[in-house]
């Protein structure tokens, strides 16, 4: 049998607080009064309560400040804010912040009723999609991850052994070698994975905005703070943070990192008070750490607190009785979201394995992708492939030798104007390509990431004879 949901009340007069109670008792809901907000905060713990209905206007803590730090310590509650005064800016800045529904004083008690069904149905909706994407994530996960050689299969199985531990975990290798998959297998394997995974590029972010991002900051702190903003480690809370390339942080924010490593804390700028965070931190880098400690550019005591498990990525160079699983992986994530499935011709896998793939797993993922879009049909053949890697499979001693692009016999014959013509040409169909097949099809979106105006986007379909229609 189903238990009861467990509803919580706060407004500072005690009478609404039990009208209310009378109200929602018909409905055999559990319900809790408080009539101070901060007592509530203090007594809040994870899945305690399913709904809160929350006064806005109350002395000390009010309720817009308790959703805030109430949804850090449980991001499931759904909040319906009740107050008096109706303002448009107070439900505009309630449902921004989080709120589920907002209703004004007089109400009618079959409107807190329905508000309060529909927060919970609400609710059971967003769990099962979490359950759904769950299983779907597990399944991808898997099959990415599947592996033929004894040393990605030691990973898989490390990953698999350390997934339930909240240790922190960092991550070596190279650029593309697939850091950040095995950070969400990590994720997905775990008791977090119906809570948020939160990947942090580093290296995009300035070192000035660095700290802002990751732990937010308080309204007037600096110029431009005009709110509370909270941070991406806030935003993990209960789940996980994924810090990549952490070897280009700055040493400021670098002592921070360590205080939540010790403490399991942090605060937010301009803030005196410090938030408790439930977080597991993976990082990852592709920087010699022990070098940049060497030079004085990363903290000792750090590293240590980042690498009480460490894996380390292995280039695909060095794995290459896996192309032929990521290519079916890749390909069958492809055909998902393609409305003819795509296939590769068996011929073609030869080349693939032949070819050093300095760009890692990304680089051949990337390949893939491209010659799905640019293929004849939907079959994609070794001249499909050829058209993507053909120019990079000169060496660096050719490019670099006298005799230069006669290690191409395409470009070989053309003159040094032609040969850059049809190397421009090669660029940007493949580019074109990718930019619509990450955003299935859609030109607008497509041209926004590519930076160019949809205009001149639209022109170069037209120029390469591109069906956009073909990536939806």
């Amino acid at each position: 049998m189903e238990s009861a949901a467990r509803i919580l009340i706060i407004d500072d007069e005690e009478g609404m607080c039990k009208l209310i109670k009378s109200i929602l008792s018909e409905e055999g809901y559990i319900i809790d009064i408080e009539t101070s907000a901060s007592a509530a905060i203090d007594k809040l713990k994870p899945d305690m309560y399913a709904v809160a209905i929350v006064d806005i206007r109350m002395p000390g803590m009010d309720g817009l400040e308790f959703l805030e730090k109430a949804s850090v310590i449980d991001p499931r509650i759904q909040f319906i804010m009740v107050t008096a005064y109706g303002s448009i800016e107070n439900a505009v800045e309630a449902v921004r912040i989080g709120a589920f529904d907002y209703i004004t004083k007089p109400f009618q008690g079959d409107e807190i009723q329905i508000s309060v069904r529909k927060a919970i149905e609400h609710t059971a909706l967003l769990e099962e999609n979490i359950k759904l994407k769950r299983e779907i994530d597990l399944l991808h996960g898997r099959e990415s991850l599947n592996a033929a050689n004894p040393g990605m299969t030691a990973i898989i199985s490390l990953a698999d052994k350390i997934a339930s531990s909240n240790l922190s975990v960092l991550i070596t290798g190279e650029s593309g070698t697939g850091k950040e998959v095995i950070a969400r297998y990590i994720h997905r394997r775990s008791d977090r994975n119906s809570n948020p995974f939160v990947p942090v590029q580093c290296s995009l972010l300035p070192l000035n905005l660095l700290e802002s991002e990751l732990f937010g900051f308080k309204k007037g702190s600096f110029t431009g703070a005009n709110e509370n903003r909270t941070g991406l480690f806030e935003q993990a809370n209960n789940g996980t943070i994924f810090l990549d390339e952490i070897g280009d942080i700055g040493i400021d924010v670098q002592g921070k990192l360590l205080r939540f490593l010790q403490d399991r804390e942090i605060r937010r700028i301009g803030d005196s008070k410090s938030i408790s965070l439930n977080v597991r931190l993976i990082s990852a880098t592709n920087k010699d750490l022990e070098q940049l400690i060497a030079d004085k550019e990363f903290r000792e005591d750090l590293y240590f607190r980042l690498k009480v498990l460490t894996i380390h990525m292995p280039p695909l160079r060095n794995r290459k009785e896996d192309i032929t699983l990521l290519v079916r992986a890749f390909i069958n994530e492809l055909n998902t979201v393609r409305k003819t499935p795509v296939e590769i011709d068996g011929s073609c896998i030869s080349m693939l394995v032949e070819y050093e793939w300095p760009g890692n797993v990304r680089e051949l993922k990337n390949c893939i992708e491209s010659a799905s879009a640019l293929c004849d049909g939907n079959i994609i053949q070794c001249k499909d492939i050829e058209a993507i890697i053909g120019n990079n499979r000169i060496s660096r001693s050719e490019i670099t030798a006298p005799a230069g692009l006669h290690g191409n016999d395409v470009l070989s014959d053309l003159s040094y104007r032609d040969a850059k013509a049809r190397v421009i040409e090669d660029f940007e169909k493949q580019y074109i390509a990718l930019m619509l097949s990450r955003n299935k099809g859609n030109i607008s979106a497509a041209s926004r990431d590519s930076d160019l105006d949809r205009k001149n986007f639209w022109q170069l379909l037209k120029k390469y004879d591109i069906d956009p229609d073909k990536f939806k």
